[in-house]
């Protein structure tokens, strides 16, 4: 049997699986690169395998599509991108220690530097390395802190087996507890005066990932590192740019994988929400191993048949209860839509993200790898009360 065949029948075989788009990666990346210009290279951030969709599927798709580069926080996800796109620059976020030189050097990668003694590490491999000087400008993570930058570019310049080729910072997500965007890059822009003034500016300064690239396009510099955005699963309407994006998680599906009506037999329901005697109960071929919350909102409901039907506490490892009393005509086997649409009706990503009281980022990362990928067909249109 050929793969694109045996792509076809996943579904039919497995009890839960969730469907991505790719053309929505692409079409997202297309209205990033339309929006900032020639001028501005993308950094394609591929952390947590691509925010659940597969860092080697994405990367291949993105290095087709131009791709200036891609950001990564594992090995794994590095050895991944590095096979499906062995020409682009990966710039590793901090994550990794000299102990992984070898897979540095044979994978092409390049390494962040977060301090002296970071760096001192590094060195100490006598390893040629290519570098981006991390700053932390308010973030309260990795980086250096801004008094020491200067210092620390200076010390790498002087290594003639380094090579700096950039220096970036991710900016502060406290909000109204934390600085500004503009406070943060203000604390930046001295320091890089002083850098080029003393000839050790280099050649890609970076600041703005997929909030501050909607946000702040005075930010976008040398270049930009989203992630979220090319994912469908940042805001795009909410700030002073406004993008057409679409979620790249399209769907969440599930099969009925037992069904009954209940009986006194079983004894008396538990004193649980949503239990009632002889209540048509379906199970499902999902649970917590594929990364849905073992605490759900009370809101949380699935489509079976295009009808909703409630969730019915608690969640197992790998099944899912619902009451499927109102919807007589289910059978074993059915298709039950956690995400996406089912007949007439939709469970969006945000509904979703409300019922697993997470956000849209959080649905997405914290699926399981046990949770199959397939491709799904691509949509139409952009549905903006998805956030696109």
């Amino acid at each position: 049997m050929n793969s694109n065949a045996r792509q076809d029948l996943l579904p039919l075989w497995e009890s839960a699986w969730r469907e991505i788009d790719p053309s929505a990666i692409v079409s997202n990346y297309r209205a990033i690169r339309a929006a900032i210009g020639p001028g501005t290279k993308i950094f394609a951030c591929l952390k947590q395998d691509a925010y659940g969709c597969g860092a080697g599927k994405v990367a291949s798709l993105l290095s087709a599509a131009g791709t200036d580069a891609f950001g990564v926080v594992s090995i794994a996800d590095a050895i991944a991108v590095r096979r499906a796109a062995p020409g682009t620059p990966i710039l590793m976020y901090p994550g990794i220690g000299p102990d992984a030189v070898d897979l540095v050097r044979d994978l092409d990668l390049t390494i962040s530097v977060s301090g002296e003694e970071d760096l001192q590490g590094w060195l100490a491999t006598g390893v040629p390395l290519k570098v981006f000087v991390k700053v932390d400008l308010g973030f309260w993570r990795a980086g250096v802190v801004p008094a020491s930058l200067r210092g620390l570019v200076k010390l790498c310049a002087s290594q003639s087996n380094l090579a700096v080729d950039g220096l970036y910072a991710h900016l502060s997500e406290f909000g109204d507890a934390g600085s500004s965007a503009p406070a943060q890059v203000a604390r930046l822009t001295p320091l890089l005066d002083a850098l080029k003034a003393e000839g050790r500016l280099p050649s890609t300064v970076m600041v703005s990932s997929s909030e501050s690239l909607l946000q702040h396009p005075e930010f976008d510099m040398d270049a930009v590192d989203p992630g979220a955005l090319l994912f469908g699963l940042a805001r795009s309407g909410a700030g002073r740019r406004t993008l057409s994006i679409r979620p790249a998680l399209s769907a969440i599906k599930a099969r009925i994988v037992a069904l009954k009506t209940c009986h006194d037999s079983m004894g008396r329901p538990p004193g649980l929400p949503g239990y009632h005697p002889a209540m048509r109960l379906a199970v499902l071929g999902i649970g917590w191993g594929h990364g849905v919350p073992r605490d759900l909102g009370s809101s949380a409901s699935v489509l079976v048949r295009g009808r909703r039907a409630p969730v019915v506490p608690p969640v197992h490892l790998e099944h899912l209860r619902i009451d499927v009393t109102d919807i007589p005509e289910a059978v074993l086997g059915d298709e039950a839509v956690l995400l996406g649409s089912s007949g007439a009706d939709r469970i969006t990503l945000p509904q979703l993200a409300e019922a697993w009281n997470t956000d849209e980022t959080g649905v997405g990362c914290g699926l399981r790898e046990s949770l199959r990928r397939i491709d799904a067909a691509p949509r139409s249109k952009p549905n903006q009360e998805e956030g696109e």
